[in-house]
């Protein structure tokens, strides 16, 4: 879904596209093919974070990659959650590359303080989507697009781009 998008899209659209899109391929854990109470099992649910937390990495590559141009390169095993995400955008598929290791261990820090966040703008529509029964996709799909917002992790980007103008 994500390559569909034209080379110019804002990467959090894309990644908002790209989440969202998941649901499409895991019909089974969709309630509104699987029934109301497909989330009642213990182990959907965690299939579900699973799939999420395993694919994000590469969904935000790709939305990267739409802005380079560039083929986004498979993940590598062997390689640490933040080191695979570091892969995925830098090595320009140079099968032998390997992140430094302090820029994986800033990022695994950097994703440790952000999940960390609690009941924020993000936290609250994925709570509020999922409450109306949606595919946990389209809830943290909502989640991002909650986060893209410039008064919420929205502001992070503002605040560097005024930062480059000085």
């Amino acid at each position: 879904a994500v390559a569909a998008l034209p080379a110019n899209a804002h990467p959090m659209s894309a990644l908002v596209v790209g989440i969202t899109s998941l649901g499409s391929f895991y019909p089974e854990a969709n309630p509104a093919f699987a029934g109301s109470g497909v989330y009642k099992s213990s182990v959907v649910q965690d299939q579900q974070i699973v799939r999420i937390l395993g694919m994000a990495p590469a969904i935000a590559a790709a939305a990267y990659h739409l802005r380079t141009g560039k083929k986004l390169p498979q993940p590598k095993s062997g390689l640490s959650y933040a080191e695979n995400f570091l892969y995925m955008l830098d090595s320009n598929g140079d099968v032998n590359y390997r992140p430094h290791p302090k820029l994986a261990k800033a990022l695994d820090v950097l994703f440790l303080l952000h999940a960390e966040h609690e009941m924020n703008c993000s936290t609250a529509a994925c709570r509020h989507l999922a409450s109306s029964g949606v595919d946990v996709f389209t809830a943290v799909g909502g989640a991002v697009g909650a986060l893209y917002g410039p008064l919420h992790g929205g502001a992070n980007e503002a605040v560097l781009r005024m930062l480059e103008r000085i």
